[in-house]
């Protein structure tokens, strides 16, 4: 019977895991610690795409539409949490990890891709966010 328990405690476990195709690798929390620092640009569900600076700390800096916000990150479990002070109303948002195709994609639970972001060089960052705020004062 505790066979069976503990048999079944793992079918549930594994199930509810994020399914990862073959060529997609998910990040262990090492490996996603070792991500940062560094500079993004992130593609979110919806269709925008913002600017991320995520620095050793945990602390993050992002510009999207013209507007800037700052924010947090931090790893729990496997899982990478990001809150925004504006942006998540300060509510982390937590997905797991997976690089795909040179992209580094977030899983919500339910396996929905959150986001999808991609490491840029900080001279390209700095441009980027000097044509976005360029674009903010027309």
């Amino acid at each position: 019977m505790k066979r069976l328990v503990v048999l079944l405690a793992t079918c549930i476990a594994v199930s509810s895991t994020v399914q990862v195709k073959a060529d997609e690798v998910r990040l262990d929390p090492a490996s996603i610690h070792n991500l940062f620092p560094g500079y993004y640009r992130a593609e979110v569900y919806g269709g925008y795409t913002l600017l991320i600076a995520a620095r050793a700390n945990g602390r993050l800096d992002g510009k999207v539409f013209g507007r800037t916000d700052k924010g947090r990150w931090q790893i729990v479990g496997d899982r990478l949490c990001v809150l925004w002070q504006h942006w998540t109303n300060g509510a982390a948002k937590c997905g797991s990890i997976v690089a795909a195709d040179g992209w580094y994609v977030a899983y919500a639970k339910d396996q929905s891709e959150l986001l999808r972001f991609k490491a840029i060089g900080s001279d390209r960052f700095e441009s980027s966010m000097a044509s976005a705020s360029a674009l903010d004062r027309n």
